[in-house]
């Protein structure tokens, strides 16, 4: 979060965010068993969490990560007895980020003083102006909501393995809120997975299970990813393809079933975001008037 702030200012966000994601992750171990408390609680908490993109891009970035966590609780079918575990085990991933950039910040000076009042008042004021159907930021909630929901019900109707995820996965990283941004993200996600796929499907055939081959390519590609992510989109999907492949093989899944699952999962979750924006479709700029003749 704040990936373009200093340190001081990444440790206020992220300190703040963690216990929400934490909230976040065990509404996703409650909800996920069943398809029918998992798509609603999925569309109104996307829909919610996407009108962030009217009040800031750091805002937008925290909000994504409570979508994230959301998404992968219930992707994994997580036990609902877990619940306090895993909130607290959510709460505390995201405390050791806050942690780390604390750690960098007190080399950097005093810390940022956060403003939460004031700054509660600006996101409800800039919120309830965009409240209305004319507003991009409302429209791409609504396709958010629309497009996370139905990914989730497809992957309960698709049968994906264990990775049934990756349907709203694809969706949450490629859905943006103009359509050239998300036509552009989606062809860097089908390029990236198709190349990760080839070298995943090599390097598993190449490495075999060997312990310490498999930990090298995780690590490297975990790094790749990570620094990737806010530079170069196609680059972060080939190694989060790569990276996944390798774990699924790694822990003793056929490699084969992780690359088609994926390519599958990767195919129907666009296929689902060029339908979110069929459905709410974009409103044109009105033209400017003519000047009387």
């Amino acid at each position: 979060m704040a990936f373009d702030a200093p340190a001081r200012t990444r440790f206020v966000w992220q300190f703040g965010i963690a216990p929400l994601i934490g909230v976040a992750a065990a509404l996703g171990a409650v909800t996920g068993q069943s398809a029918a408390l998992a798509v609603p609680t999925m569309t109104i908490f996307a829909a919610v969490a996407a009108m962030s993109v009217a009040v800031s891009r750091r805002l937008a970035i925290a909000a994504l990560n409570c979508v994230l966590a959301l998404l992968i609780a219930q992707g994994l079918s997580l036990e609902a007895h877990d619940t306090l575990r895993i909130l607290v085990l959510g709460g505390a991933g995201a405390l050791s980020q806050a942690t780390l950039s604390l750690a960098v910040a007190l080399f950097q000076g005093q810390l940022e003083r956060p403003h939460p009042i004031a700054g509660a008042r600006t996101t409800a004021a800039l919120i309830r102006a965009n409240l209305n159907l004319r507003s991009p930021s409302l429209r791409h909630a609504l396709r958010s909501g629309l497009a996370l929901g139905l990914a989730v019900a497809a992957y309960h109707v698709v049968d994906l393995g264990r990775h049934g995820y990756w349907v709203p996965l694809t969706v949450l990283f490629v859905l943006r809120p103009a359509r050239a941004d998300t036509d552009e993200r989606i062809e860097m996600r089908v390029v990236g997975t198709l190349t990760g796929l080839a070298v995943a499907t090599g390097l598993a055939v190449l490495v075999g299970h060997g312990v310490a081959a498999n930990t090298a390519i995780l690590t490297v590609t975990a790094a790749c990813a990570y620094a990737m992510l806010m530079i170069e989109y196609a680059l972060f999907t080939f190694a989060i393809t790569v990276y996944i492949v390798t774990l699924a093989h790694a822990i003793g899944e056929s490699a084969a079933d992780a690359v088609g699952e994926r390519a599958l999962g990767t195919a129907i979750g666009v296929a689902i975001v060029i339908l979110a924006f069929a459905v709410v479709r974009d409103r044109r700029a009105p033209l400017p008037a003519r000047a009387a003749s």
